[in-house]
């Protein structure tokens, strides 16, 4: 149900601890040299028709992606967080703002109710939008897999947790460890709110990407090589 590009697999060794929590509430703070400005000094990956994506909205997701795939380039991490999650999340928030209000209070009354896995499965016996199944940290949606691969929220339930197209509630039953971390798993239940189905929203999102595929304002010069074939890139005279 929820969709992540596919990349290669890396072997790599396992971390020594988790730091899936903190870097959910990562927050940079910008130093100002008092140099002259260039466009590579600027602090957005990009800015397309009207909506911007900072590489500090991009940074929690960068980390975390270092952590488990450090063979990843750095580029290919930024733009990859910025492709699948940060910048379809923001283009939903504007164009579906009501509905989405809707169903974060709907997801947070659930939440105040489950504490555990096994109380959100009995809370959400009459929701339709639930899932149980067999995640790795790959086939999770980016910051589902940030909360259900730290090794602090093993039967723990979510808060909300906003994708493009909805909410959702989430915990583990099992976790299980493989040599290969990519390999890892965990058996989970995920309860969602949604403004679209999966498939709807991935009808929405292709037309909206050719809507807005050339209302590119701002590209980083250092990544104009790296985006998605359906991103046109500005001209230097136009940004």
């Amino acid at each position: 149900m929820l969709l992540l590009g596919q990349a290669g697999h890396t072997v790599t060794t396992r971390p020594s601890k988790s730091r899936a929590a903190a870097l959910l509430a990562l927050a940079l703070t910008a130093c100002d040299s008092g140099a002259e400005e260039t466009d590579a000094d600027d602090a957005r990956l990009i800015e397309i028709d009207g909506v911007s994506v900072t590489f500090a909205e991009l940074q929690p997701y960068f980390e975390w992606l270092t952590e488990f795939r450090p063979g990843l380039g750095e580029r290919t991490k930024y733009t990859w967080a910025m492709r699948e999650h940060v910048l379809p999340t923001k283009i939903a928030q504007r164009e579906f703002a009501a509905e989405r209000a809707q169903q974060r209070a709907l997801a947070e009354g659930l939440c105040s109710v489950a504490t555990n896995v096994r109380e959100l499965e009995q809370r959400a016996a009459l929701i339709t939008d639930k899932r149980r199944s067999d995640l790795t940290r790959q086939s999770a949606a980016l910051p589902v897999a940030m909360f259900l691969f730290d090794e602090f929220t093993l039967n723990a339930v979510s808060q909300p947790i906003e994708l493009p197209h909805g909410f959702f509630v989430v915990s583990a039953y099992d976790r299980h460890d493989s040599p290969l971390v990519m390999a890892d798993y965990v058996d989970a239940l995920q309860v969602g709110f949604i403004t679209h189905t999966a498939m709807d929203w991935q009808k929405y999102w292709t037309a909206k990407r050719e809507e807005i595929g050339a209302k590119v304002t701002f590209l980083h010069p250092d990544y104009r090589d790296d985006m998605p074939k359906w991103i046109q890139p500005p001209t230097p005279e136009e940004q």
